[in-house]
Formats: structure tokens, C-alpha cells, sequence
């Protein structure tokens, strides 16, 4: 898989409680991994480059030392202010993955594996979650199994 970037286009708007589902294998020696929920991208940008607007970026960075850290930020044209964290989501780089980004109205909830527990990480909306167009997978993927996104039933949406 080449290294940037993999691009899939939301079918339509999210709504709240709608999920993204990401199942992947990273590299066995994986530094990095980032998935960006983007807005649109101007006809002037590249598909190689990183777009002016990412309403929620989710970067993993794994340490020569063995330790890593997961990266929450936005950008408006700028990378924002970072937000660090400990990785608790991805033990093993050899072993497949699966992550869950489900819209909420306060913010974007990141599960690891399931979603029958507490959020492994969560991220305050900066932009309209309805304005997410497209996900991108960057660096470090040896494969992806399946992104597929799950939308709430709703009456009124017809």
C-alpha cells in the first residue's frame, strides 16, 4: 500500500451516533499511523498533500524505545494546538486492528476493537462533524480489510 494517502468518500452526512469502522494491519515496524476526518478539499490541492481543513486528525507514533503516543489535533489551514496522550488502543503492530470513529454531538468518540465499552479517546468538535467528506489513512498501513460506515436509522432521513 502506498504510503499516502488512502482516500474513501463518506456516502453521505454524518449524523449523530453514525460510525466510521476501520480494520487494517499496520507495518510490523510502523512509527507512525494517521487518519484524518477531512472537510472538502479545494480543486487546488493535490491528493498527496495534507488538505487545508482536518476537522479531527488521529496520528499514532511509535518509539524506537518501544513506547508510543496517540496525537489528536485539527487544522484550519495551520496545525492547532496538540493533544497527547498515551497509546492504549494498539499493543502489537503485528496483529490486525480494528477502530471506531462514532459522531457525537459534543464530539468524535474513538473505540478500539468494539464499542461495548467507555470511548478509548474522545476529541471536541472544532468544525461541523457534518462537514467531514472524506477519511484518509496515511503512513504507515500494510493493509486495510474494510472501512465501512454505519448510519443510524432514521424516518426523516429519506
Amino acid at each position: 500500500m502506498s504510503d499516502r494517502p488512502f482516500i474513501a468518500k463518506l456516502p453521505k452526512k454524518a449524523k449523530h451516533g453514525d460510525e466510521i469502522v476501520i480494520r487494517g494491519k499496520l507495518k510490523d515496524d510502523a512509527s507512525v499511523f494517521s487518519i484524518n476526518l477531512c472537510l472538502p478539499r479545494p480543486p487546488t490541492v493535490c491528493a498527496d498533500e495534507t488538505p487545508p481543513y482536518i476537522a479531527y486528525h488521529f496520528k499514532t507514533i511509535f518509539r524506537d524505545d518501544g513506547s508510543s503516543v496517540v496525537v489528536h489535533n485539527w487544522k484550519n489551514h495551520i496545525w492547532q494546538t496538540e493533544v497527547r496522550e498515551d497509546n492504549y488502543w494498539m499493543y502489537d503492530r503485528a496483529q490486525r486492528f480494528t477502530l471506531i470513529f462514532r459522531f457525537h454531538n459534543e464530539a468524535i468518540k474513538v473505540f478500539a476493537e468494539d464499542v461495548q465499552h467507555t470511548p478509548d479517546y474522545e476529541f471536541e468538535h472544532q468544525f461541523p462533524f457534518e462537514d467531514i467528506t472524506t477519511i484518509e489513512l496515511w503512513d504507515d498501513i500494510e493493509f486495510i480489510d474494510e472501512i465501512s460506515f454505519k448510519y443510524k436509522n432514521d424516518d426523516n432521513d429519506q
